[in-house]
């Protein structure tokens, strides 16, 4: 127990040695491949309506196509991490740098749907596998005290990534067309590339104890990697069912496409300062499941007014950056806990893996749980607020039976570092 009463979580080693100290050029070289692909989901939303009329796709394609990468991944998370953990994350990260340059290419020269679909599959394999990989290079790469604060900084890639891309692939767009701002992506994944081999040499071979599917069983018996899975899902109802829908809110009250996309950009950043918010609080001995409950509850009582119609839209807009930057805690809190919950340091990416898969069944449902709760009460968009408060209630109580996992895990001797 820590000092006032607040139980500290052991956390396992970084891998099967551990780093006497953080190596942070390492550490963020692996965000960078975070803030890699939050960038190809981030560069579809600006540019749909381009690739709509230049090749052809109907609304439904469309939303099809937005959607593949967080289908792929409901589907194959917990594949991806058995793979990760017994290919080797680095080679795993490679490989999937060499898919997404695959991908870009094939986007950037489609002729077609068939073409852009084969595009976004590629892009939905590399996410997959470098957000279940990368984690466990991070921990590699760092020292036993700083493995909180490390995991709260690479929660930051997708509002990053997300953000960074969506705000500049209108400006990347503009000399030319859509397939510039896919050529852009294909050079930066080279260089990127690049960067990765230097830094991360002699890094991320294939952890000791790994086997084809060893490990997975305990994985998936372990109700930590699923309750912060389901912790992860319930605030990507919500998050992604505001901000999916915040420019068409804000746009139905009279703001400008220009002025509501530029607004919804600056929420998504928000919520980098959450994640890393989370880190320091960890870090100074705040417990994981109380971030969590206190947050999810504030994101529901949030919505309440981001869903008001009868508030001002800059009042709105001011809601929905505390919104994003509250709810970033939230992943910040759940990856940096993949580590404490994870059999061994061989098994991360398949707790990764669980993670993942629950986040984007999350990131599916919220969106089109929001758009059914305003066409149901004819197109008004407060009937959504009943459904972002009742995850947030739900949030508080995945939280509450994650504490009583975590108390076990602190009092047992084997998870002492």
């Amino acid at each position: 127990m820590q000092p006032g009463g607040r139980q500290r979580v052991a956390e396992p080693a970084a891998d099967t040695e551990k780093a006497a100290t953080t190596r942070w050029a390492v550490v963020l070289t692996a965000v960078g491949a975070g803030v890699l692909i939050g960038a190809q989901v981030g560069k579809a939303p600006p540019m749909i309506a381009q690739i709509r009329a230049d090749l052809g796709l109907d609304l439904v394609a469309a939303g099809f196509f937005m959607s593949l990468i967080n289908g792929v991944a409901v589907a194959t998370g917990i594949l991806a991490g058995v793979f990760a953990d017994n290919a080797g994350r680095r080679r795993a990260v490679l490989l999937a740098l060499a898919v997404l340059l695959a991908g870009n290419v094939l986007g950037a020269t489609a002729a077609g749907a068939p073409q852009i679909f084969a595009s976004r599959l590629c892009e939905a394999f590399s996410f997959v596998v470098i957000v279940v990989a990368a984690p466990g290079l991070i921990l590699e790469a760092t020292a036993p005290r700083d493995v909180r604060m490390a995991l709260s900084v690479w929660s930051t890639y997708m509002p990053a990534g997300f953000a960074a891309m969506m705000a500049a692939a209108p400006f990347i767009a503009a000399p030319e067309h859509w397939r510039t701002v896919w050529w852009f992506n294909a050079g930066l994944t080279v260089v990127y590339a690049a960067v990765f081999l230097t830094m991360t040499r002699g890094l991320g071979r294939r952890p000791t104890g790994a086997g084809r599917l060893r490990g997975l069983a305990e994985v998936v018996r372990r109700p930590g990697p699923w309750l912060m899975g389901v912790a992860f899902m319930l605030y990507t109802v919500q998050w992604f069912g505001v901000l999916t829908w915040l420019p068409t809110i804000l746009q139905g009250v009279g703001l400008t496409a220009a002025a509501a996309g530029g607004g919804v950009a600056v929420v998504v950043a928000a919520n980098i300062a959450g994640n890393l918010a989370a880190g320091v609080l960890l870090s100074r001995g705040a417990a994981r499941w109380t971030i969590i409950a206190a947050c999810s509850l504030a994101l529901g009582l949030l919505t309440l007014g981001i869903y008001d119609s009868g508030l001002d839209p800059a009042v709105r807009l001011i809601l929905a950056g505390l919104f994003s930057a509250i709810g970033g805690a939230i992943p910040g809190a759940v990856l940096a806990g993949a580590a404490t919950h994870s059999p061994s340091p061989a098994q991360v990416g398949i707790t990764n893996g669980v993670i993942v898969q629950c986040t984007n069944l999350g990131s599916l449902l919220g969106p089109p749980a929001v758009a059914w709760m305003a066409a149901m009460a004819g197109g008004d968009f407060t009937a959504a607020r009943w459904l972002t408060l009742a995850a947030g209630v739900a949030g508080v109580a995945v939280a509450l039976a994650l504490r009583g996992v975590e108390r076990r895990l602190g009092e047992a001797p084997a998870a002492a570092p």
